[in-house]
């Protein structure tokens, strides 16, 4: 007897279930156990804050126990979402950036799995097609929301997706302190420095040089002011022979520390600051080479940074630095893109930030904590 492959299919297909006792539980069966209505299940599902803990706990564990499994692409049709962020920083073209945002994406895909969103990581081909590559992820639907990093002191992307009414958050801010126009989450790199000039103050230094990257990004600038700030704020005048502006490479460091050291006595730096971790490399490898001994003791040239990347704490001597929160920074953004995403507003009463600064509605400024180590 002939017998369809078609009628085989369905057999085998209802037998399956049956073996293994499949049952595709509905939205309906749930808000049914649970005793109320869909659009609360709907809400509870997906973190609304107006549905109470103790019945989002009851509708969640109630979908557990059926085995409830919302429909995604359904949901993302309904709400006319992706489920997908996407984070797309202005990289510049140097080692200590590459190694801060890898520690930084690895930091964001993992909240992002904490809230079922995927992330995307993008990067123009060259600053000729960035405008073009942040149009093309607002203007195709490929993302629900994007977050910027590396803001410049005067970034057109901000306007741009601002324009566009893409929702997105700036890691970082403009150089325009005042505008909180845009929402953003950023690291207080101003009062970071001032916090290792501080500190070298109170140990008796009062010939601090400070070695910055080039003046790109606006944190590059916050952190140079930073300096200065604290420069005056303990009667020391700023002196242009201990300041450098533009250094990335070993050779330009090497070429300033010991310009700087071959001073007279009374006019040589007995600290040096650096506005990021990769420099510091550079000017204990430049100190070494001269003979000079880095650490906490008289005659010896004290050593302080901003970042405080992992490798910080094993080069010899550990780096003293102020130490950028990212973990806290990394949840933050999130958090944030994500009330935006709900239209609802950030309740960080209920989160873990001990040393968070709210600006505005959408605003936050992070401090940094001061580490210290053998350096300085």
């Amino acid at each position: 007897m002939h017998v369809s492959k078609t009628f085989l299919l369905k057999a085998n297909c209802k037998r399956f279930s049956q073996e293994n006792d499949v049952v595709m539980r509905t939205i309906h069966d749930v808000a049914k156990a649970a005793g109320v209505s869909i659009t609360t299940v709907s809400r509870a599902l997906n973190g609304y804050s107006d549905v109470s803990e103790s019945t989002r706990r009851r509708v969640m564990r109630i979908a557990k126990e059926l085995g409830y499994r919302p429909n995604a692409a359904a949901r993302n049709l309904r709400v006319k979402r992706t489920g997908t962020i996407a984070f797309a920083p202005c990289l510049p073209k140097r080692i200590d950036a590459k190694l801060f945002f890898k520690e930084f994406i690895g930091m964001l895909a993992f909240d992002c799995f904490q809230h079922n969103l995927s992330l995307l990581v993008t990067l123009p081909y060259s600053d000729q097609y960035e405008p073009e590559m942040y149009q093309e992820l607002a203007g195709t639907g490929r993302v629900d929301g994007i977050i910027l990093a590396t803001v410049q002191p005067q970034d057109m992307r901000i306007p741009l997706l601002q324009k566009m009414g893409v929702p997105f958050v700036a890691f970082g801010r403009l150089l325009d302190d005042t505008d909180l126009s845009y929402p953003f989450v950023d690291v207080d790199g101003k009062a970071g420095v001032g916090n290792l000039v501080d500190y070298l103050y109170a140990q008796g230094h009062c010939r601090i040089a400070y070695l910055s990257d080039f003046l790109e990004a606006s944190y590059i600038y916050y952190r140079w002011h930073g300096y200065q700030e604290a420069l005056r704020k303990h009667g020391l005048v700023e002196d242009e022979r201990l300041l450098v502006m533009g250094v990335r490479d070993q050779e330009g460091v090497s070429a300033a520390v010991a310009r700087m050291l071959a001073l007279p006595a009374e006019h040589a730096p007995t600290a040096l600051v650096t506005s990021n971790n990769q420099l510091a490399l550079c000017v204990l490898s430049a100190l070494r080479d001269l003979g000079r001994s880095v650490g906490k003791e008289s005659g010896q040239v004290a050593v302080a940074s901003f970042d405080d990347l992992p490798f910080a704490a094993y080069v010899e001597p550990a780096l003293t630095t102020a130490r950028q929160p990212m973990v806290e920074v990394s949840q933050l953004v999130l958090e944030l893109l994500v009330s935006i995403l709900k239209r609802e507003e950030l309740d960080v009463s209920k989160t873990a930030y001990p040393h968070l600064h709210r600006l505005g509605a959408q605003q936050f400024l992070l401090e940094s904590e001061l580490v210290i180590r053998d350096s300085a």
